[in-house]
């Protein structure tokens, strides 16, 4: 089987919704019980969506970033592999995001004129948005590592 690096979702941030959730349901069932029968069911029904929503997550998270040798994928490019002969650069972005900081791993695609050239792992850019971002943050690994772990990828099994 050939080598896949994978990042999903990180299961105890999806459990933390979880427990939110849950306590708006049974917001949802208190507020039925006080005589507020049309909030409490709206309630419920979201909550519910919400809550079997998250189950399913906790048990199947989702893949925010998958590298192969086909290519690279994202939770952005719908379900499509980035192929390497179409990525010019990939590196840290070091970036704000609503007034907070927060590093992703951006992903230039090539312009026309560029077709052959490999690609650059140039040191951390601040405030240059690629044409695809994965912010890690959420997930079970490490935003470091992971961009290592590309570089290496690419290196043994791409160039």
């Amino acid at each position: 089987m050939d080598k896949e690096i994978i990042y999903k979702r990180s299961r105890k941030d999806i459990a933390i919704y979880l427990i939110l959730s849950i306590i708006g349901d049974l917001g949802a069932i208190y507020a039925i019980r006080v005589n507020s029968l049309i909030v409490g069911l709206i309630g419920l029904i979201a909550f519910g969506c919400y809550t079997i929503y998250l189950i399913v997550r906790l048990i199947s998270p989702d893949v925010l970033l998958q590298v192969n040798k086909k290519g690279i994928k994202t939770k952005y490019t719908k379900g499509e592999y980035l192929s390497w002969n179409d990525i010019s650069e990939i590196y840290i972005d070091n970036d704000e995001y609503k007034d907070r900081p927060v590093d992703v791993i951006a992903i230039k695609i090539k312009k026309e004129d560029e077709k052959g050239k490999s690609i650059k792992f140039p040191k951390v850019k601040y405030k240059v948005r690629g044409d695809y971002n994965v912010n890690l943050q959420y997930s079970n690994g490490n935003l470091e590592v992971a961009y290592n772990e590309i570089k290496e990828f690419y290196k043994n099994n791409i160039k």
